[in-house]
């Protein structure tokens, strides 16, 4: 994976953050980075696009958000009430 799609990747998931918490990106103070790797998270996302024969589900917590990003690298985020 290519660092414009890691770069991709986190902004992906970075605006579903801030979309499901309906704040600016800018205000959201963890780092992706001391979560989880976000070059293997990207690695593992394009691999499980590619293939019929495999399937990504990574879940983590983010600024009081549940993400999840499935094959080819789709994410969601899911701020419980």
């Amino acid at each position: 994976m290519t660092a414009d799609l890691d770069d991709d990747l986190c902004w992906d998931i970075v605006t579903a953050i801030a979309e499901e918490r309906d704040i600016d990106r800018r205000d959201i103070e963890d780092r992706l980075y001391d979560i989880i790797d976000p070059h293997a998270l990207g690695r593992l996302a394009q691999q499980s696009g590619a293939s019929d024969d495999l399937s990504l589900s990574v879940s983590f917590r983010m600024a009081d958000c549940y993400v999840t990003v499935t094959d080819g690298g789709q994410v969601r985020a899911n701020h419980p009430v």
